[in-house]
């Protein structure tokens, strides 16, 4: 039997540890399939994509849980494929306990040679192979599994920076092991895989930073466990998901079937000429600027510029106000520009930059009314949490959760695997993107696009969320012209058309 294991992408829900322990009951309990069953289809899986790496020696590294079955019958599976395997265990075989110590027994009279692990043992078993092709060396991971979220301690921990330190190939059973599951936290050492084989779907852990770092390339394989979308609150952002709401239109629209932009003037006005060309290139039907010091020159024509000294009367009639780009001091006055639109009955918009400090500051919160979307960079996100940006960057997931919670408003966390959090819980993540959007200006691109989308009707959420895809990708595609170096706001800008035409090419080859 053959266990499909699918690319990148193809599988767009992400689950917690909680969610996949309720996957596995059911199969178990109410469809009937032995645990054994599915531990066999695991390790299979595993086995089937290291022999797919041509290697000459397999090392596999197992825990004392049902991760550590997985790796058992990985290399009982490897051994039957003739594939030279050995099997390092960081506790004696005798205290495994249930279909772990099945899959150990399984192995052990198929032949699977195997010790118990002491320090060194990793380099002493990979002695003589390196990582070329003609004596490349595999080292699976099945230490740590699902449920474990404390901090790899003792033998684990040395086993697992021994890897780290060698020069074999890695590949991890599920997830790296001392990656949290749900969250993508790392507390304490970490495998830094190559690439991971999750089962059944990704694990959210492995999609959000830090612990996507350690995931390398994940695959998913389908060892027979369905997964229930209605009872997962995590997924990829996928151009699928949006459908024709977005890249789509009939022959009888005009420019107010696309919306209106306002876009508030502060100090900085090169930022507000960013947002705004980015506004029209993601659709928006007109794009207004507006405040005191709007000068038509500074802007294209294709833009209309209002000047006066009170940017929320003169963006009353808008469809979406992006309100932050470009604000510098003028970001205090924010939160007046924000009441003052609500009340005229602008109730949809991006906050971003300074004006995030009308919404929070130092871990104290005023909730935003109406469909509204929070963008802020680590250290904006630390400042309104009264963390540092390092606690930030440690623990993404949950500081994205909790400024939307408390906020009440759609809260995107910008960086690698930007998250996108409601304030229901829901989360998506984007998979788009590169280190080309490490430079000024991208966040104010990013901050129109999103603008332009609330302006076409879609939710907060989804506006986000599509934006980010997009963003990134017309990122992605900057960088492969100019290379990801030499990128600039205004080249992410050039390429949102590109992103545009990928999109809508995705969603016609999903129908």
């Amino acid at each position: 039997m053959h266990i499909p294991i699918l690319g990148e992408g193809t599988c767009v829900y992400l689950v917690t540890s909680d969610e996949m322990r309720c996957f596995d009951h059911d199969t178990i309990h109410r469809f009937g399939v032995p645990a054994i069953v599915l531990m066999d289809h695991a390790g299979r899986a595993i086995a089937e994509r290291v022999r797919e790496l041509c290697p000459e020696k397999v090392v596999v590294l197992c825990g004392k849980g049902m991760n550590g079955g997985d790796g058992w019958v990985a290399a009982r599976w490897l051994r039957y494929a003739g594939i030279e395997v050995e099997v390092l265990s960081s506790c004696d075989p005798a205290a495994l306990q249930g279909d772990a110590r099945t899959a150990h027994e399984a192995a052990a009279r198929f032949g699977v040679p195997w010790r118990i692990y002491e320090p060194g043992s990793i380099h002493q078993s990979l002695a003589g192979f390196g990582r070329s092709r003609r004596d490349r060396a595999v080292l699976i991971d099945a230490l740590l599994g699902t449920g474990v979220s404390r901090p790899a301690e003792g033998v684990v921990a040395q086993m697992i920076e021994e890897a780290n330190a060698s020069s074999a190939y890695i590949v991890s059973a599920d997830l790296p092991s001392g990656v949290d599951a749900s969250t993508g936290e790392v507390p304490g050492p970490a495998i830094l895989a190559h690439e991971t084989i999750a089962m059944a779907a990704e694990k959210l852990g492995t999609a959000v930073t830090p612990g996507a770092i350690h995931a390398g390339r994940v695959r998913v394989a389908d060892v027979g466990i369905p997964v229930d979308p209605a009872r997962v609150q995590a997924s990829y952002v996928s151009p699928a998901a949006f459908g024709r709401r977005f890249g789509f239109r009939s022959a009888m629209s005009h420019k107010g079937t696309f919306g209106k932009v306002g876009i508030a003037l502060g100090q900085m006005p090169g930022a507000s000429r960013l947002a705004s060309l980015a506004a029209l290139r993601a659709g928006a039907g007109l794009v207004v600027v507006a405040g005191a010091r709007a000068e038509a020159s500074l802007f294209a024509p294709d833009i209309v510029v209002r000047e006066g000294s009170d940017p929320a009367q003169l963006l009353q009639d808008v469809d979406a106000v992006v309100v932050g780009p470009g604000l510098g001091l003028l970001g205090r006055e924010a939160r007046t520009w924000l009441y003052d639109l609500v009340r005229a009955g602008v109730a949809r918009g991006v906050i971003d930059a300074e004006a995030l400090a009308a919404v929070a500051h130092g871990g104290q919160f005023d909730p935003v009314a109406g469909e509204f979307v929070l963008t802020p960079h680590p250290k904006e996100a630390a400042r309104m949490l009264g963390w540092d940006a390092r606690q930030v960057q440690a623990r993404r997931l949950e500081a994205a959760r909790t400024i939307a919670a408390r906020s009440q408003a759609v809260t995107l966390l910008k960086g690698h695997r930007t998250i996108i959090a409601h304030p229901d819980g829901r989360v998506r993540v984007n998979p788009t993107g590169s280190s080309a959007l490490a430079v000024a200006g991208t966040g104010d691109v990013l901050a129109g696009v999103i603008g332009a989308l609330l302006a076409q009707g879609l939710d907060a959420f989804d506006a986000a969320s599509l934006g980010a895809w997009l963003h990134g990708l017309a990122g992605e595609r900057a960088g492969e012209d100019w290379t990801e170096v030499a990128v600039t706001a205004s080249d992410v800008i050039a390429r949102l058309p590109d992103a545009v035409r990928a999109y809508r090419a995705e969603v016609d080859g999903s129908e």
